[in-house]
């Protein structure tokens, strides 16, 4: 619960006047919304994760993207069998964890052979009203396969259901750059516009015991009317280097042919 202090004899560094409308500071809570879907003619069900999937699904996890391993403690649980119950949203304990827990999971099972495929984690933030689509995962043998490319499609539903009913208003994303599958994913079927490039910003296990630090790139996506709370270029103070990113970003995001769902 956000604590109240006054602040009334206290001034911004630069007040924001002419570009936003502003709105109360109080508390803000971003909710996971409850999602199953069933696809590929009733053989793949994508569901929330489950108690008994921790085992599984951290070591698919370790399987498809070890290189979490040793990198930041906000991501590299999924690795950790151990650390679900502290971290993740259970469906079993989901009208307490889609309030109180900053992760959320969803895990692509084939129902035939009740196998996990894949899975999405999502991490949010409540007083920014943002979920982060942190990452993702498909199974090495399905990556290929038709249902695989269905499985990725899907992404779509679901980032419609997160702007309809999670009470967000920010979305962002990485991607990693050992191939560019989910940037074109981000930027060109799931609405988001580019941020930047973050040369080493993360650690990333390179096998073995050994590690490198990887290059991600960035995209946000803004939900219902957030835009008109966000400062705009007019009432920035930018270097002119910094004028030029600017106009390139712009560019390149407005030459996305994304249209909106």
């Amino acid at each position: 619960m956000l604590k109240k202090i006054d602040m009334s004899k206290y001034s911004p560094y630069k007040r924001m006047v002419k570009s936003v409308e502003t709105r109360e500071i109080k508390d803000k809570k971003v909710i996971w919304p409850f999602y199953e879907k069933t696809l590929s003619d009733g053989k793949i069900k994508i569901r929330l994760i489950e108690k008994k999937d921790i085992n599984e699904v951290s070591d698919l996890w370790r399987m498809c993207y070890g290189e979490l391993y040793g990198s930041s403690l906000k991501y590299d649980w999924v690795l950790y069998p151990e650390r679900y119950e502290m971290n993740v949203a259970f469906r079993e304990n989901w009208e307490r964890d889609s309030l109180n827990k900053n992760f959320c999971m969803l895990i692509f099972e084939e129902i035939k052979e009740c196998k996990i495929l894949g899975a999405w984690g999502l991490f949010k933030d409540d007083r920014n009203l943002q979920i982060e689509f942190s990452f993702g995962i498909i199974h090495p043998n399905y990556r290929q396969k038709k249902n695989g490319i269905s499985i990725v499609s899907f992404a779509a539903d679901y980032i419609k259901e997160l702007e309809k009913e999670s009470g967000a208003e920010y979305l962002t994303s990485f991607c990693e750059t050992w191939h560019n599958v989910t940037q074109y994913l981000c930027f060109k079927q799931w609405g988001f516009k580019v941020a930047g490039i973050f040369p080493g910003q993360l650690t990333r296990w390179n096998g073995e015991q050994t590690e490198y630090r990887a290059c991600e790139v960035h995209f946000y996506k803004f939900i219902g009317d957030a835009e008109k709370y966000v400062s705009k270029h007019d009432e920035w103070e930018l270097l002119p280097e910094f004028e030029k990113l600017w106009d390139v970003l712009e560019e390149i995001n407005n030459s996305s042919d994304y249209k909106a769902f």
